[in-house]
């Protein structure tokens, strides 16, 4: 498990684009094994997707299990692709956080502004009611003292009864101020969606356009981001991951009126194109400069929270960008590694189709470690296949069969080519019990008449 970390950015990323190359073979074969050990069990097809994009040299792109899980009529069970799109969740904050900039830096508003100055008079009067003044920057933050409008279990209910219903902004407010302020602005910190709410009608009000529009034209449309959009209609189009949350019994809430999440959680992407837009935000293609420094700012009364990004550390390095849940779990994370697989960092965004997925400890943590890691010292060359062996993913005991020897070593190394396991077999079927090791991804070696030959193998 990682711990929050107080940074500012340091942006050193080469400028390029995202590239086709693929990683070395164990590495893909790690990756997935990383993304196949880390499906859940708490319901039946579950499913997930990842991206890892590594800044000049290569990119990587996965996917595991089921999109669809079939759990609901009419939602036949369906396989998860490399491309499925999905609801990114509070991912959405960071690119209405991105937004907000644009507008600072077109000289339409000054983040220091109070947001009286963007809204009706009577909206902070009556349904905010602030002890103290509320600014651009306190929403960004979440530094305001407003009340989270996920915390407001009839507003909640409603739309677990009727998944279907429109939602207007004002009434996303009303939801969250409701329940009264927490704190006076810039006292302390809580995560609130309603924050974002603001932020979209401080958008519309600014710029005379939906906030749908303006995201659209400042960021999907310069960027290429084919796969994204903010929808319109509660079915995703084409191939996607579902959204199933289990409050006691399961509830599917893959189909929904999207105005349930308008600015704090409406986009649909996919892997590819939230790396591609987080890549080019702290490259400086879209805010500038000065803005991104703002955007890594950490108020001292924030919990480590930027302007609509997260701070992280994973083992000592920096982590950051942002998680989401909207009965599913999503990241988009870039890590400021140095090593030799990952000179420049990496960028890494993926997706389950279940809420409540430990995110840090299934997927960052063990992502980090392998590329973290030293190229293995061994050699992946081999003319023919020396070893077959099964099952994979394996429970307990591993039966490997010599295709042309009948004497072998046999080594077992986790992914940073460490020995965990060393056999020696005189037979050409041997079978082993793995039952005292982690669960995880292994790579099992094989050397016959001085050809060694590696294989990845999943532990469950």
């Amino acid at each position: 498990m990682y711990s929050k970390y107080l940074i500012l950015f340091v942006f050193f990323i080469s400028s390029v684009p995202l590239l086709s190359q693929t990683p070395p073979a164990y590495i893909s074969d790690s990756l997935q094994g990383i993304l196949d050990s880390s499906l859940p069990s708490t319901i039946s097809n579950s499913g997930a997707v990842m991206g890892v994009h590594v800044p000049g040299q290569w990119s990587w792109y996965g996917s595991s299990g089921h999109a669809i899980s079939g759990m609901t009529s009419g939602q036949p069970a369906s396989i998860a692709h490399v491309d499925s799109k999905f609801r990114v969740g509070s991912l959405t904050k960071t690119m209405v956080a991105t937004c907000i900039l644009f507008l600072e830096e077109d000289g339409l508003l000054d983040i220091e502004d109070p947001i009286v100055n963007y809204l009706r008079s009577t909206l902070i009067d009556d349904t905010i009611q602030s002890s103290g003044t509320v600014r651009v920057r306190h929403l960004l933050n979440h530094t305001s003292g407003i009340s989270n409008s996920a915390d407001n279990t009839t507003c909640q209910q409603d739309v677990l009864i009727n998944p279907a219903g429109a939602h207007s902004l004002e009434e996303a407010v009303y939801c969250g101020a409701s329940l009264g302020e927490i704190f006076p602005p810039e006292f302390a910190w809580a995560y609130s969606n309603t924050n974002y709410s603001l932020l979209a009608m401080i958008i519309e009000t600014v710029t005379g356009q939906s906030y749908k529009s303006y995201l659209t034209q400042k960021i999907i449309t310069p960027l290429g981001l084919l796969n994204t959009e903010v929808p319109s209609t509660n079915q995703i189009a084409g191939d996607h991951m579902g959204c199933y949350w289990n409050i006691g019994s399961w509830v599917d809430l893959t189909i929904i009126n999207p105005t349930t999440y308008t600015g704090w959680a409406d986009v649909v992407s996919t892997t590819e194109d939230l790396n591609a837009f987080f890549k080019a935000l702290l490259e400086g293609d879209l805010v500038n400069a000065a803005s991104l420094a703002k955007m890594a700012v950490i108020d001292p009364a924030s919990y480590d929270y930027g302007l609509g990004i997260d701070f992280y550390q994973v083992g000592g390095v920096p982590y950051y960008g942002h998680y989401g849940e909207v009965a599913n779990s999503s990241a988009m994370i870039y890590c400021e590694l140095s090593s030799s697989i990952a000179p420049d960092g990496y960028f890494i965004s993926y997706n389950f189709n279940v809420q409540g997925v430990d995110m840090p400890n299934l997927v960052d943590v063990p992502v980090f470690d392998l590329l973290n890691s030293s190229p293995l010292n061994v050699n992946e060359q081999v003319a023919k296949s020396t070893f077959t062996f099964y099952p994979n993913p394996v429970d307990d005991v591993v039966t490997i069969a010599l295709n042309n020897s009948d004497r072998a070593a046999i080594k077992l190394m986790d992914i940073t080519g460490n020995v965990v396991g060393e056999f020696t077999t005189n037979t050409s079927v041997y079978s082993t019990s793995l039952s005292g090791l982690a669960s995880g991804s292994y790579l099992l070696q094989i050397e016959t008449d001085g050809a060694k030959e590696v294989k990845n193998i999943i532990l469950r």
